[in-house]
């Protein structure tokens, strides 16, 4: 009775309401909070395009919020095939009827976000639009031309997406023969000088616009043993310094390492996050393969594989978690991507050289990047940037690290405090940056901003306590890190009074509960931060 006692609690917590049984069909399934934290066995009673009813052999009948859970098993709404799951949103948006020319677009970018995402938002945009779609391939395989028609069957416009990679993307963009560009990578300084040639400033807000976020992983087969990896030793095994699974721990075996193919963002961010700080090169035994189906599937079927993927193509291959520097170890999942501290995380970025000139394209981007868009990009499996709750308990390993931290400014009162304040609590996956000794916001944080303010605002957080915790690197004195941790907590509660929600109350703790390691730049920027929690 106990143990149902507190699950309902940790339901109630989340969102979900408990209701007694009553008599209706039924289809097992799991349904698993996005992120990870949490998940549910039972029949599924019922499902109205909203919320799913379930019926748990503890609590009787369940009523769960689809947008914040993934439902798993034969039996949930929709198909499930090559190992992917659906994940199930909310009602579609009221369309309004688009008319007059869209005219013709072109949008180049690389394999996996131009299989998944484009064709989802594509289809999204025309049924938001009251628009009937029709899909054909071009004459080069990586080609799909989408043809636009308005209520009456007539031709309202096409888009053409070309799947050849960033490089060939920002090349086409900026001789002019593309209107926008997908890329899974940042712009390259060598790319960036060669638009500035024309007057054009791509790191500027008009041009550069961030619609995911993403995590790169490191998979392995689902039978090797292996849990974590440092990034030192994945850069060795890639750049062929480490070639038998024995030198890992594992039985002996030769390493097979499967790669994309170079013009591929994905190969572009870990080539210059993992080899090349190190002065590294991926090794001539690699294998490259061209989508990012293969980079999961070659490895799914080689005991002795390695490869690296986003996140959304984990497929049937086995994620594996990145060992920090100081013992702090990582997990891949979608809340550590949305909050960035994944030390693979990236972000997914749409390219253009100022507004579109055509219609067509100057809508589909400013649909890809509203609110609108967040269910085109659940369906293709990216991550979205709605704010996700993750509970205190799911973060054991980070609480752990902290409370055996080695720091002489470590204070035992003060993390008995934070402790107190978040064991009964629920974090947002919404997290604000800050550069060195700064409590300004960037433009990122601005437009999170808003995004928090809204969702803060729905029946969830009503009666609800909302907690800014400000956090600071290891640099400096425990009392002077408190202070700049407390201005940016601060920051960010007086932004959402502005966006329109107020309530949030700002605490600081300094470097306590680091999200990284103090010992680099990087390491130091994510621990720079306000969390945001709920209670």
């Amino acid at each position: 009775m106990l143990r149902n006692s507190v699950l309902k609690l940790i339901l109630t917590a989340l969102g979900i309401a408990v209701f007694q049984l009553g008599p209706l069909s039924a289809a097992d399934v799991i349904l698993r909070m996005k992120g990870g934290a949490f998940e549910i066995n039972g029949d599924l009673k019922a499902f109205d395009g909203k919320n799913f009813i379930i019926k748990s052999p503890d609590l009787g009948l369940v009523e769960m919020d689809a947008t914040r859970f993934d439902c798993i098993g034969a039996g949930c709404p929709g198909k499930v095939e090559s190992g992917i799951v659906p994940q199930i949103t909310g009602a579609a948006i009221a369309p309004y009827i688009a008319t007059g020319n869209l005219g013709n677009a072109t949008f180049i970018g690389g394999s996996a976000i131009g299989t998944q995402f484009i064709p989802e938002l594509v289809a999204s945009y025309a049924a938001a639009n009251g628009l009937t779609l029709e899909k054909t391939v071009g004459r080069d395989d990586r080609d799909l031309v989408f043809s636009f028609a308005g209520s009456d069957g007539a031709s309202v416009g096409r888009l053409t997406i070309m799947r050849r990679g960033e490089t060939a993307g920002m090349r086409a963009l900026l001789s002019g023969d593309a209107d926008l560009v997908w890329s899974s990578r940042p712009v390259t300084s060598a790319e960036a000088a060669n638009f500035a040639s024309q007057g054009v400033d791509m790191r500027a807000p008009g041009n550069e616009h961030i619609f995911a976020l993403d995590a790169l992983v490191v998979l392995v087969h689902k039978d090797n043993p292996l849990l974590s990896l440092t990034q030192d030793r994945i850069a060795a095994i890639f750049s062929g310094q480490i070639t038998d699974w024995a030198e890992l721990g594992g039985q002996p075996g030769r390493i097979n390492v499967y790669a994309p193919i170079a013009t591929m963002g994905t190969w572009t961010t870990f080539e210059e996050t993992i080899l090349k700080p190190r002065n590294l090169t991926l090794t001539p035994d690699a294998t490259r393969l061209p989508t990012a189906v293969e980079w999961s599937d070659a490895v799914a079927a080689d005991p002795n594989g390695i490869g690296v993927n986003m996140i959304a193509y984990v497929r049937n291959a086995k994620p594996l978690n990145i060992e920090q520097s100081c013992g702090l170890i990582s997990k891949p999942s979608v809340f550590t991507a949305k909050t960035e501290e994944f030390p693979l995380a990236r972000r997914l970025y749409f390219y253009t050289k100022g507004e579109p000139r055509s219609r067509i394209a100057r809508e589909l981007l400013a649909f890809a990047i509203s609110p609108r868009a967040q269910e085109a990009l659940t369906n293709a499996k990216f991550v979205d940037q709605a704010p996700e709750l993750l509970p205190f308990r799911e973060q054991g390993g980070r609480i752990a690290y902290a409370l055996n931290a080695q720091d002489e400014d470590f204070r035992l009162d003060v993390m008995r405090n934070l402790l107190s304040e978040i064991s009964p609590a629920s974090r947002l996956s919404t997290t604000f940056r800050f550069a060195l000794g700064s409590a300004f916001l960037d433009s990122k944080a601005q437009e999170d901003v808003r995004r928090l303010a809204q969702e803060l605002r729905k029946p969830l957080y009503r009666d609800r306590t909302v907690l800014l915790f400000g956090f600071a690197d290891a640099a400096g004195k425990f009392d002077v890190n408190q202070q700049v941790s407390l201005a940016r907590g601060a920051t960010v509660a007086a932004a959402l009074k502005s966006a329109g929600y107020e309530g949030a109350t700002a605490k600081a703790y300094g470097e306590l509960a680091p999200v990284a390691c103090n010992d680099s730049t990087e390491g130091r920027y994510l621990n720079r931060r306000v969390e945001v929690w709920i209670k």
